[in-house]
């Protein structure tokens, strides 16, 4: 009898822990279940950003590259009607280079015509070098230098050699472009060279008028009133100078590095 109700109380016993062993699985099963639904919908939540972030960026993206094309077009636009606003070419038997701001218009071709080939480079000049920095005219017959030139704000560099014509350098035209450092009118016709001409061009640094025929200077094209502090070569050799002011020696004291040539004139 002790032993049928010991039997009965472990069967008994084994039944519980059965019992509780599948609530146990059941319930750890569906905790599982739920974890896994918790984890699929914190998924499709994180996917859902992460989508509507990508395209958030795409749209930002492509925004911003429409924005940068229409930059670019617009900057094209200008630049092609600054240098088209003028429908003047290259004036005729002339071959004009324009790269980095940098234009040389050389007629060796042409030599005559003078007063045309001057319209013509007002008109090019107006339509083509409007970001111009060194300006070279060279080769020419011009009797008179070009208007346009003298417009020429942000030049840095003018050199206009070898125009066996151009007797003279106009008045009132270099004093407007104050960026100039270098001036250059090298084997040409020059005679003469009057006051005023570079006053206060403040980073003149050199003028070159060699090789030309100049007899006469200013007294005070180079003294200390035409407000040249850091011109530092004027160079005048080769010409027919019979004489010279004292301006060089007030500039050799005033000016510590201050160059002036002279050889192979008639002094």
């Amino acid at each position: 009898m002790l032993n049928h109700n010991r039997t009965s109380t472990v069967s008994a016993a084994t039944i519980v822990l059965f019992v509780i062993q599948f609530l146990l699985i059941d319930y750890v099963t569906g905790l599982r279940g739920h974890e896994r639904l918790m984890h699929n919908a914190f998924s499709r939540k994180i996917r859902d950003k992460s989508t509507k972030a990508r395209e958030m960026y795409l749209t930002r993206e492509t925004n911003d590259v429409i924005h940068s094309e229409s930059d670019v077009t617009g900057k094209q636009e200008v630049s092609s009607s600054s240098s088209s606003s003028s429908s003047s070419p290259c004036p005729t038997d002339c071959e004009c280079d324009y790269k980095n701001s940098w234009l040389e218009i050389s007629c060796e071709n042409r030599s005559t015509n003078a007063t045309s080939l001057s319209d013509e480079i007002n008109a090019y000049l107006t339509g083509a070098a409007w970001n111009c920095r060194i300006l070279s005219i060279m080769h020419t017959p011009l009797t008179a230098l070009p208007e346009s030139v003298c417009q020429l704000k942000r030049l840095t560099q003018l050199k206009l050699h070898l125009n066996r014509f151009l007797t003279r350098l106009p008045d009132n035209c270099f004093t407007r472009l104050h960026k100039l450092q270098y001036f250059g009118a090298r084997y040409g016709g020059l005679t003469s060279l009057q006051n005023g001409l570079f006053d206060n061009l403040t980073e003149l640094l050199t003028v070159s008028f060699t090789h030309n025929s100049i007899s006469s200077i200013g007294a005070h094209l180079f003294d200390v009133t035409a407000n040249l502090p850091n011109l530092h070569t004027i160079d005048l050799t080769v010409n027919n100078l019979t004489e010279i002011d004292t301006w060089p020696i007030q500039r050799a004291q005033l000016f510590r590095y201050s160059r002036v040539y002279l050889s192979n004139n008639r002094i």
